[in-house]
């Protein structure tokens, strides 16, 4: 009975050890995948302030912003708003 015991604490340890590599592991490519979108995308160009007005003057809640134009949702399709250079 002890042996028997001892072989499910040991196999307990064993999972909770894998779980918790798993976890973490799981955790780390999670934030580097997070961090390789930031970098690929670089949506900088339009700043903050025209982006408030962009989204106020058409009365929208949200923009698409790609590398060289700004969008907004109407109609069921993606209108572009600004091209790069132009503000």
């Amino acid at each position: 009975m002890e042996k028997i015991e001892s072989i499910l604490w040991r196999s307990l340890y064993t999972l909770l050890f894998l779980c918790a590599g798993w976890v973490s592991h799981t955790a780390y490519n999670q934030i580097e995948s997070i961090r390789a979108e930031r970098t690929l995308e670089r949506t900088d160009w339009v700043s903050r302030t025209q982006t408030r007005r962009l989204m106020r003057y058409h009365g929208t809640d949200a923009l698409k912003i790609t590398k060289d134009k700004v969008y907004i949702w109407r109609g069921s399709k993606w209108i572009p708003v600004l091209k790069r250079g132009q503000g």
